[in-house]
């Protein structure tokens, strides 16, 4: 199995953040915790799992954060106990090879995406599930470092081919091009975002980032909440363009305060050293960025009572101003990944949600896919995706 990992050792770790401010190729050194290996192939763990042959891979944030080391070790998930490697890729297309004796309803041949990416109690055959598993929501998972511990060396969508459970992978129909496969993931994502506060007729809401999530978010948005009007904060020229096309109504532009305050109606009040605010203002915010700067100045973009949805994260602790959130009476809420939705009355996957809107045409995933790599190349990509000079949506790594 040739893949790709993280090598969790705090010293090369501490080491690759201490020389980067001087060599910034330790990125692309032997000296990374990033390591390129190929590694034996074990047998199946049990009847309940499969081996898949990846065909596409996403590069996303979380991908990127690893690969340059941006992970913190205060936060509340380096507390937890971990495994001495993080293989990476989550969003991925791949075609089943070998099935265990207990796999029913997917045979060879079928391609299948990444659902459960974490591990979870369906994943490690916990009977019962936590309370959160039972409800569909595996990325809240209680029993996530709990025994019985996976099996070592399972692989991801960062390599030629993996190892899942069963209950990992969801199967993709015949008719589905691969790049449109790969994006179900991080779709999942914004689907989930948005059902959790859908847009309401007559609200000012404001995305920002359009990057693959938050292009995904106006989608969802202007499904959900056809009677809003959708403003995006976006520097890249041509992703503003594609957020228009996608359902926004405008793109802010300019200083953002004042965009804020003119476009909602909202008082802005300027003080020394930079400390401006807005009373009065959006109704949400989907904030697909996820950073110190975005954060803070989110919740002083809101209107009292408003709601700050957080889909982008940081790995790092990040700094802010609380002073809005309680004395506006605002609502945070922490988006982690997908899980259960009920739609039209029903409850299904985010995955499979995102899949029936495909079939009937009610949103587009095509296109998203702008820049293509080799596994072997991996380095050229993250190079190629760090350095902003591309138009680039979505890199993926391909594996045929």
């Amino acid at each position: 199995m040739k893949t790709i990992y993280f090598e969790v050792s705090v010293p090369k770790i501490l080491l690759t953040k201490l020389l980067a401010p001087l060599f910034p190729g330790v990125y692309y050194s032997p000296l990374s915790p990033v390591r390129y290996a190929e590694l034996p192939d074990r047998p199946l763990p049990g009847e309940n799992w499969v081996r898949v042959k990846n065909r596409l891979a996403g590069i996303c944030g979380a991908d990127m954060a690893l690969f340059f080391v941006k992970a913190h070790p205060k936060i509340s998930i380096a507390a937890l106990p971990g495994v001495p490697r993080a293989f990476m890729g989550h969003e991925l297309v791949g075609e089943i090879t070998e099935t265990g004796s207990g796999v029913k309803d997917l045979k060879p041949g079928d391609r299948v995406v990444l659902q459960k990416y974490l591990p979870c109690c369906s994943m490690k055959e916990i009977d019962p599930p936590c309370a959160p598993c039972r409800e569909g929501n595996y990325t809240l998972c209680e029993n996530f470092s709990e025994n019985p511990m996976l099996p070592p060396n399972l692989g991801a969508g960062f390599g030629d081919r993996f190892t899942a459970h069963r209950s990992q992978l969801i199967r993709v129909p015949p008719s589905m091009p691969d790049e449109i496969a790969v994006m179900l993931e991080p779709a999942a994502v914004s689907l989930h975002a948005v059902l959790k506060r859908p847009p309401r007729k007559g609200e000012r809401v404001l995305v920002i980032g359009a990057g693959i999530i938050g292009l995904n978010v106006i989608q969802f948005a202007r499904l959900y909440g056809p009677g809003s009007r959708i403003h995006v904060l976006e520097k890249v020229p041509f992703k503003k363009a594609r957020a228009l096309s996608l359902g926004a109504d405008v793109i802010i532009e300019g200083d953002p305060y004042e965009a804020a305050a003119r476009h909602t109606g909202a008082y802005l009040y300027r003080a020394p050293l930079g400390n401006n605010t807005t009373v009065g203002g959006f109704d949400c915010v989907y904030d697909c960025v996820g950073s110190s700067r975005t954060i803070h100045d989110s919740l002083r973009w809101l209107r009292a009572g408003g709601d700050y949805m957080l889909i982008g994260n940081s790995l790092s602790p990040v700094t802010f101003d609380l002073t809005p959130l309680w004395q506006q009476e605002l609502t945070m809420t922490g988006i982690n990944a997908h899980g259960t939705e009920t739609v039209g009355g029903k409850k299904m996957s985010s995955f499979e949600a995102v899949m029936k809107l495909l079939a009937a045409k009610k949103i587009k995933l095509d296109g998203f896919v702008t820049h293509r790599f080799r596994l072997n190349d991996y380095r050229k990509a993250f190079r190629t995706i760090r350095g902003g000079k591309e138009d680039i949506l979505k890199a993926v790594l391909e594996m045929e």
